[in-house]
């Protein structure tokens, strides 16, 4: 078999050979509508909220003769609520598309840079966080992709080429002096697919077979002290997909839906983990169904296996790739009503192998790693009413009951997972382009961190949050208020230390925002 990474490259260059001829093919290629007059769209928007919150948007769409353009960019700005915290992202994305006779192509492109200052913690590091003001965080991702599709009959013909580039710098301040770590990756994929519509026996297939090439590379480095430190890690891997959904129609609709997917992933030798690697070759599915019991009664069930592989190499192993993680999820639901009046239920359970996460509490840097097995059970209910013409009520109950498996420590459940979340929300649609929301979310008291060994049995009390919004359309444009934990209550974040290392959420925030559509 062709290696990826030749592969890859071949196809790159033809891709973009192709993309660079688009206009003209659009222009033989006889659009379904090329004698319609274009039509150009706008929105733009700014919002500023307490904190030194802002952001602003703009966006512009053109479509005419079956050819579609649009651009956005975007900013954001956050100043916390904690000294030295910022957070600064600009972004653009764009792209075009042509239809044609028998297709479509097209091309996007999109940047994000984003910015941010650590918040400060506590006395006495207070003083050091003002001493270096270089204590910082930069993150910058760049995407582009490219695609083709054709229509031949009731099959579809596609290919789509991708490329996704990510750096980051982050400087930490210390006693000792200060440390930088660097980290880029670059990743490129072609993803052919087929797709086919048809029936046998009265039953509606929908048959798509796909084939993904990936081609990935990860540079990374560090600096502390004057001591220089450097990673480099290339991963290559091929997929192969198929998805299938049966439609057998009659009074009951009943659906089926089968998906399978066999990864392999290679690595330089050089990369590989003393003793091999236990993630070569991958495998996911997903299997679905759905049966309607009565007009306004329907019932599911689905039960899946997936996989993540480590795509950082930022591990407490050295740089060296993390086991790759498992999920094994089931779940069964059923749903009643219409329009007006409308309740769902499921009971799901999720069991994970080798949780891949970032844990804050190795070193000062932190790292990437696999937690135990795990499992999470649990029942939702959702329900929503028309309490009359202009006012709607929705809520939401969750129970989840989360714990380690085969673990020596166990305890009676995983730190930082709420076992209750509830919540219930108005809504109001006035007259004269009025709208008006308010809910409240309300939290069950749930454990601290750094209880793996069962040393920390202490609670996070639990919380209730209100927040509320309020809108009115004036022409082309719509004003609106809104405001978060309007309550003021203080409640945690994050809280990774037992009784330590705690971080609270905002607090009251009230939000003003304006926005022009033409």
């Amino acid at each position: 078999m062709m290696p990826v990474s030749f592969a890859l490259t071949i196809a790159t260059r033809s891709l973009l050979l192709c993309a660079l001829a688009m206009p003209a093919c659009a222009q033989e290629g006889l659009p379904l509508d090329g004698g319609a007059a274009g039509v150009t769209h706008g929105d733009f928007s700014a919002e500023l909220a307490q904190g030194g919150q802002h952001s602003v948007r703009g966006a512009l769409s053109r479509d005419q003769g079956g050819m579609s353009l649009d651009a956005t960019l975007d900013e954001q700005r956050n100043g916390n609520y904690r000294d030295g915290s910022v957070f600064h992202q600009r972004g653009f994305s764009g792209g075009a598309e042509w239809k044609v006779r028998h297709g479509r192509f097209g091309f996007s492109a999109d940047r994000q840079d984003q910015e941010t200052r650590y918040p400060a913690p506590d006395a006495p590091y207070l003083a050091l966080l003002a001493a270096r003001p270089e204590d910082r965080y930069r993150y910058d991702v760049r995407r582009a992709s490219a695609f083709v599709q054709r229509y031949v009959g009731n099959v579809e013909l596609g290919v789509e080429l991708s490329q996704r580039e990510k750096r980051a710098t982050a400087v930490y301040a210390g006693e000792d002096g200060s440390s930088e770590s660097s980290y880029s990756s670059r990743r490129r994929q072609l993803s052919p697919r087929m797709r086919h519509y048809g029936k046998v026996g009265g039953i509606g297939t929908d048959t798509e077979l796909g084939l993904d090439l990936m081609q990935w590379e990860r540079r990374s480095g560090s600096a502390l002290l004057g001591r220089d430190g450097d990673a480099r890690r290339r991963q290559h891997s091929r997929a192969l997909l198929l998805r299938e959904e049966l439609a057998f129609g009659g009074p009951h609709a009943p659906r089926l839906l089968l998906g399978l997917r066999h990864e392999q992933f290679q690595l330089d030798p050089a990369d590989m983990p003393a003793g091999g690697s236990d993630w070569e070759n991958q495998n996911a599915w997903d299997l679905q169904g759905s049966f309607l019991l009565r007009p306004q009664i329907s019932v599911y069930a689905k039960a899946a296996r997936s996989y993540r592989i480590d795509d950082d190499g930022y591990t407490s192993a050295g740089y060296r790739p993390l086991a790759g993680q498992l999920r094994r999820e089931v779940e069964v639901g059923a749903t009643f009503g219409d329009a007006a009046r409308s309740a769902s239920v499921r009971v799901f359970s999720e069991r994970l192998n080798n949780q891949i996460v970032f844990d804050q509490s190795l070193g000062q840097l932190g790292f990437a790693g696999n937690l135990d097995p795990s499992r999470r059970d649990g029942i939702a209910i959702e329900a929503s009413v028309a309490l009359a013409r202009d006012w709607r009520l929705d809520g939401q109950v969750r129970q989840v009951h989360a714990r380690y498996d085969d673990y020596a420590y166990t305890g009676p459940d995983i730190a930082l997972v709420p076992k209750t979340l509830a919540t219930l929300r108005l809504y109001w649609t006035g007259q004269g382009g009025a709208s008006a929301d308010a809910g409240v979310q309300w939290l069950r008291a749930l454990r601290y961190g750094h209880d793996f060994d069962n040393s920390c049995l202490a609670r996070v009390p639990a919380f209730a949050t209100l927040d509320a919004r309020y809108a009115r359309k004036l022409g082309a444009w719509e004003l609106e208020l809104a405001g978060s934990n309007l309550a003021n209550r203080r409640h945690y974040g994050d809280a990774p230390g037992c009784r330590s290392s705690i971080y609270q959420n905002d607090a009251r925030q009230l939000r003003v925002s304006a926005r022009y559509h033409f």
